[in-house]
């Protein structure tokens, strides 16, 4: 630098050294300490744990991913799928309610088989969904995803009784084969239970009848919790029929009984099942509403039963 060697130039450029090197040394701390409220002294030490790396992408794609990620499996979950050829989601997002909704179609894979079978066809199930962009804002952080085995698409809070959360809503049910019907109408919630109607008044008498067949007995309610092969297993022994009304009085609403049906295979015009074949399909897809039904019907033998020894 020019300067003499003297032990006092050397003991001042090494002061400014330091001086200049602190800052570089502690560069993340002091952009840390110019957006913090209140400055801190020293960064955490190392944990010596694995680099966390972020997803590619910006923000607002990552955000718009899981966003459809999170509808496809709540999809994956409610309706059927998985065809020979393969599954397809797409998710839109819908600027207005009136294009929410849920579609299906077939298409056709001509490149799954191989050796003689090449060239032959195999179904897809294509399912396209459209909801609102904020759907996990309005509908599944208000414990609206899945209700009675229906996926909520868009559901709107309205005035209602105390005790009660009214919804105008949007929602989808399982129909035949990998069809997925979409229904307009409202939703009424008080407490686990709920229900489907097209109407705001059916809406909020469907959840008042639920309410009131709340089981109160102590065997009851461990019947209504207990393990799904356990109750299986207790209620198998009963050869008698479950019926729609069985399933009616019980609380469960229209929508909700045509979709479970469709989902386990059952034909919903046959109007009443054996027990052993509708504990099969609570076995696929244990719903609270199947237990209340078996429970209703298991309720109405035992009536039948003793107003029959009465009159002998």
């Amino acid at each position: 630098m020019g300067l003499p060697g003297n032990p006092t130039n050397v003991a001042r450029v090494q002061e400014l050294r330091d001086d200049f090197d602190t800052p570089r040394r502690h560069r993340r701390l002091n952009q840390v300490n110019a957006k913090a409220t209140k400055a801190i002294s020293a960064l955490p030490a190392p944990t010596d744990r694995p680099v966390i790396r972020l997803p590619l992408g910006t923000p607002a794609t990552r955000l718009l991913e899981l966003r459809k990620r999170t509808v496809m499996q709540y999809a994956q979950q409610a309706f059927r799928h998985g065809a020979s050829g393969g599954t397809r989601f797409k998710v839109h997002f819908a600027e207005k309610t009136t294009e929410v909704r849920y579609t299906t179609d077939l298409g056709r894979n001509y490149d799954l088989y191989r050796g003689s079978y090449k060239g032959w066809s195999a179904n897809i199930d294509l399912h396209q969904i459209c909801l609102p962009a904020d759907w996990r804002l309005r509908v599944e952080r208000k414990g609206l995803a899945l209700l009675s085995g229906l996926m909520t698409l868009d559901a709107l809070q309205i005035e209602a009784p105390a005790g009660i959360e009214l919804y105008a809503a949007v929602w989808a049910c399982q129909s035949r084969g990998y069809a997925v019907r979409t229904e307009r109408g409202f939703i009424a919630v008080a407490g686990s239970d709920s229900f489907h109607s097209d109407t705001t008044e059916g809406a909020i008498l469907g959840v008042q009848r639920k309410r009131r067949n709340v089981p109160t007995r102590a065997a009851t309610i461990a019947d209504m919790t207990s393990a799904v092969d356990t109750f299986i297993t207790k209620y198998s022994r009963y050869d008698i029929y479950v019926s729609l009304d069985d399933a009616r009085k019980t609380g469960s609403c229209e929508y909700g009984i045509h979709s479970w049906c469709a989902s386990v295979g059952i034909d919903i015009g046959r109007a009443r099942v054996p027990m052993i074949e509708l504990l099969e399909g609570f076995r696929r897809l244990p719903q609270i509403e199947v237990r209340r039904a078996v429970l209703g019907a298991v309720k109405r033998n035992r009536r039948k039963l003793n107003a029959n020894m009465s009159s002998q």
